[in-house]
């Protein structure tokens, strides 16, 4: 993240997301990437034992690019620490955040989708409070497709996805709650209310729920379904199907 604010940035982002998609922006707000290291810190993680999990992930990544290719790619949909999306009336797109001189200025398409079809949701306050979002910022869920991946691994996911009818990886992002953020919020959310069953960091299986929150029995089978899928085709390791699997039956 560069020298300027939210506030800063997201008076300026409608204005240069128009003149790099040469298209008329309903509305435009910074978003930062929210990682597992945001939710260990809402647990009362210490920021000792975060860097050495950051560390250890990173050597993994190191060792077994593919995998760690994988977790990226679910865990942010590709997309950076913090970015420009940008609404117009056919597409939604993810821009580079550029400064110059305390100033915003034009970046590259990171990614654009079709506006039809695209779906976002507001995180509940309790699952914003896990991931330590302070006040002034909000949780928003994109439900992103990750049939353009160049992973095999992701590609296995969204396979995956699209037989089970699922609009997308849902992926969480933090935005202000400024008129700017709120109108982005508005054209991508509307009237839909806030959904429960978001996931920790974009990692692990949609639909997992909030931790202590039970799913319904037909959910469960589902659930179990779709996650021996992706042990099976080899997105999730043996430790976390193991967890990932315990919560679900509620051990």
């Amino acid at each position: 993240m560069g020298s300027l604010t939210d506030e800063q940035v997201n008076q300026q982002a409608a204005t240069i997301a128009s003149s790099v998609l040469n298209d008329s922006v309903i509305a435009a707000t910074r978003c930062h990437q929210v990682t597992m290291d945001n939710f260990a810190k809402g647990a009362g993680v210490g920021g000792g034992s975060r860097m050495m999990a950051k560390f250890g992930k990173k050597m993994g990544e190191a060792m077994m690019p593919s995998v760690g290719g994988m977790a990226k790619g679910l865990e942010a949909g590709g997309l950076p620490k913090s970015f420009i999306l940008a609404v117009t009336k056919t597409q939604v797109a993810a821009l580079e955040e550029k400064e110059k001189k305390g100033e915003l200025v034009a970046g590259d398409v990171i990614k654009s989708w079709p506006r039809e079809g695209f779906r976002a949701s507001l995180g509940v306050p309790a699952l914003a409070a896990a991931a330590a979002i302070d006040d002034d910022h909000q949780l928003i869920t994109l439900y992103l497709p990750l049939d353009d991946s160049k992973n095999r691994y992701l590609k296995a996911a969204a396979n995956i996805q699209a037989a089970a009818g699922a609009v997308g990886q849902p992926t969480n992002f933090m935005i202000a709650k400024d008129d700017s953020a709120e109108a982005v919020a508005e054209e991508l959310v509307g009237d839909t209310p806030a959904m429960p069953n978001i996931q920790m960091g974009g990692m692990g299986v949609g639909g997992m729920g909030i931790p202590g929150q039970a799913p319904a029995a037909g959910d469960s089978t589902a659930q179990l379904e779709k996650l021996a899928q992706l042990h099976a085709s080899g997105a999730l390791t043996d430790a976390e199907f193991a967890a990932q699997k315990a919560k679900i039956i509620g051990t």
